[in-house]
């Protein structure tokens, strides 16, 4: 059982080298480490290439997620492809190979893990499948036949996890092991409220079509009514601009950049 780590990277962070040295540790290590550097500064290359087994220049195109995955699942060589994020620490050192042990017992091919207070193990499949529960990527083990099989698709702006685990779900009746963990560190010091309203339209407009119906968008409109009257504007603009995003896209599909936040 092998596999490789995909690591998408802009910046050589202290996070990125707490990633790194994170799964280093892991009682079932990865093969290699590959980074895929979309950064423009010569001295984040060194330091990047210097960190990576592999390391992949995105190049000089647009930046978009779903081909700095397609980019480093083609230059891994494991079984399996650990898709994780810059932000996040394996602080556990069992972790992943516990979820690989939990994953076979569970019969799940695919298998993810996100922080939690508490440890737990559940299987997503189609029948508890809501179109955000599927997959994230910040840390998520595939199968590499899978991913050169269906990969990520470019024109999703965010949540391309979850598109793909929708395809995976519903067409490959396929299951996925959802790992809650307090040993699953994810420290992203970019959350904004833009990221999250892409991330909501993105669900509805290419995952679950049931969230682009008018009475949602209008239950969207009176959540935002209601965060205001509360005096709590950020999640107010979090609605509104979700809901505006939801009308818009009955006239237009949302073209929106994948990018880093």
């Amino acid at each position: 059982m092998t596999y490789s780590v995909i690591i998408r990277a802009h910046e050589a962070t202290p996070l990125v080298f707490r990633a790194v040295q994170c799964l280093r540790a892991q009682s079932l290590p990865p093969l290699e480490i590959i980074v895929v550097d979309s950064s423009r500064k010569p001295e984040a290359q060194v330091a990047l290439r210097a960190l990576a087994d592999v390391h992949v220049p995105y190049g000089e195109s647009e930046f978009n997620y779903s081909r700095a995955i397609h980019l480093g699942v083609a230059a891994a060589q494991g079984e399996h492809v650990l898709i994780h994020s810059s932000h996040v620490a394996l602080l556990g050192t069992q972790l992943i190979e516990q979820a690989f042990k939990q994953a076979k017992a569970m019969q799940c091919d695919v298998f993810y893990c996100r922080k939690g207070t508490e440890l737990a193990c559940d299987r997503i499949e189609e029948n508890t499948f809501d179109g955000r529960n599927g997959l994230a990527n910040s840390c998520a083990m595939i199968p590499r036949s899978l991913l050169l099989q269906r990969g990520f698709r470019e024109d999703v702006f965010s949540a391309e996890d979850q598109e793909w685990a929708a395809w995976f779900i519903r067409e490959r009746q396929g299951s996925v092991l959802r790992v809650t963990s307090p040993f699953c560190s994810y420290e992203n010091p970019h959350l904004n409220i833009q990221k999250k309203v892409n991330e909501d339209l993105a669900v509805a407009y290419f995952v679950n079509r049931r969230e682009r119906w008018p009475h949602n968008i209008v239950a969207r409109l009176g959540r935002a009514a209601l965060a205001f009257v509360r005096r709590r504007p950020d999640r107010a603009r979090l609605h509104w601009l979700v809901a505006t995003g939801l009308l818009a896209s009955y006239v237009s599909s949302p073209q929106r950049k994948s990018k880093y936040f």
